[in-house]
């Protein structure tokens, strides 16, 4: 048996799409959150030279949104509008104040107590394993065996909980608790309570909040009822005694991403008008090192060309420039677009919020959706109803009986006003819910209504009621 092998040369034709170093570098600084922005700052600062932070923020406004900011110019040139406002500006937001970190806080209290010098170090090392709620992280046990390493020398769990409990006396009331039951305990026991309660009602809440939290949080009073040995109205008074305290003791001395954001973009009411503008404390002040520009101005090309490493890092600083320019350039765009759509939110809050989609937006614009996804996830905006993330704006559409669309997020609002203003003593069921929103024109199902309830982290109606029995609504 024969075999006939040919070998032949063919060609044929296609098209592949190669993004530049540019432009990718130019998409992922558009896709960068602030505090990313920042680590990408700080790497460039540190790989190029030819950069610097300068007081005088160099990266100038496009010429298209002079329209949108008449004073976002000035803010680029000097650097000075930051502190200065309109009287015509009707939400104008001051700089924020320095805060003590919750370390800090407690390093403060430490210089001032009576531990001694071994407790204070055993403390200092505690502050640090404190999360930014004020609970402890690491166990007695591990944290021994932790100091034991680190100090050289034997230091056993009693000493650590010896240390925890002077730390644990300190403010906030439920600082360096080791659970929620611990945290509020300490509380109770902290004798800093606004009105001092009724011991029986003291000790109800003390035995709730050691042996059954769940039930609480279930509002079921029978089981209360049994754990405690307690009236009603005693454990009434225990329920709203424990609703006082604080089970994130921590949180007023940290500013996660997810409590707080710092706004890219801010929006005023200036002549009758909504105005947004750039928030100035989130531009770069960054600018090529007059020196160096200077000195390759003045070098002749011969020179230039036997100095390539130069040359590419000035190319490099002014392309990075260009590229914080475009980011900045295309939030705003893409924000004043979202805005445009969703007028209503400004009178009505969430509540007024179309259907909108990032289609809806990248055709306004010209722009590839990507784009418009990566201008608005984490880029957050401040408005007079809050500080809210762009993205939060798009929602789907839900069909009305009167063939206009609404959007799910405004449903969700109103859904959530219907629970909020009900009867407390008959609450809402989802069907009775569903009827409702049927009445004002919005026609969804059951399972939706649910599905809405539980997203937004409202109890079914049986739990609301037994909420409202405990606080004694009934």
């Amino acid at each position: 048996m024969s075999v006939n092998m040919r070998q032949g040369i063919s060609a044929s034709l296609s098209q592949q799409l190669v993004m530049s170093t540019q432009l990718q570098q130019s998409l992922k600084l558009l896709q960068c959150s602030g505090v990313e922005l920042e680590a990408e700052l700080a790497q460039m600062l540190n790989d190029n030279p030819l950069l610097e932070l300068h007081e005088a923020n160099e990266i100038d406004p496009p010429e298209s949104f002079d329209s949108i900011n008449d004073n976002y110019a000035d803010t680029m040139t000097d650097g000075s509008s930051a502190t200065q406002h309109s009287d015509n500006d009707e939400h104008y937001m001051p700089e924020m104040a320095y805060t003590a970190s919750l370390q800090e806080y407690l390093l403060e209290q430490l210089g001032t107590s009576q531990a001694d010098e071994e407790e204070r170090t055993l403390i200092t090392y505690l502050i640090g394993d404190i999360d930014e709620n004020g609970y402890l992280v690491s166990s007695v046990e591990e944290l021994s065996a932790l100091l034991s390493g680190v100090l050289d020398q034997e230091i056993a769990p009693q000493q650590v909980e010896d240390a925890l409990s002077i730390l644990q006396s300190f403010e906030p009331p439920g600082i360096a608790a080791r659970s929620l039951a611990e945290c509020l305990l300490l509380q109770l026991d902290s004798r800093r309570l606004a009105d001092a309660p009724d011991k029986q009602v003291l000790a109800c809440a003390r035995q709730i909040c050691q042996y059954d939290l769940e039930a609480l949080a279930k509002a079921d009073l029978e089981r209360l009822k049994v754990l405690t040995q307690q009236s009603t109205h005693i454990i009434r008074q225990a329920h709203h005694l424990i609703t006082q305290l604080d089970p994130r003791p921590g949180k007023a001395w940290s500013t996660p991403t997810a409590d707080f954001a710092v706004p890219d973009v801010l929006v005023r009411r200036q002549e009758g008008e909504w105005v947004l503008i750039l928030n100035p404390q989130v531009l770069p002040k960054l600018r090529i090192v007059p020196e160096y520009e200077r000195i390759v101005k003045v070098l002749d090309r011969q020179t230039l060309r036997q100095s390539p490493q130069l040359q590419e890092q000035l190319k490099q600083a002014r392309s990075f420039m260009t590229q914080l320019k475009q980011r900045f350039a295309t939030i705003l765009m893409v924000a004043q677009a979202i805005m445009n759509h969703q007028e209503d939110f400004f009178a009505q809050g969430l509540a007024g919020l179309r259907p909108l989609t990032l289609k809806d937006i990248a055709n306004d614009l010209g722009m590839h959706e990507s784009t418009v996804s990566r201008a608005t996830v984490q880029k957050f905006i401040a408005t007079p109803h809050g500080v809210f993330e762009l993205k939060r704006f798009f929602s789907a559409a839900l069909s009305t009986q009167d063939g206009e669309q609404t959007s799910a997020t405004s449903t969700q609002q109103l859904l959530r006003e219907l629970i909020e203003t009900e009867n407390t003593a008959k609450p809402l069921s989802d069907n009775k819910l569903c009827e409702l929103l049927a009445q004002k024109g919005i026609v969804i199902a059951r399972r939706t209504v649910t599905k809405y309830r539980e997203a937004m982290g409202l109890p079914a109606a049986s739990q609301r009621k037994a909420q409202a029995i405990l606080r004694g609504e009934d």
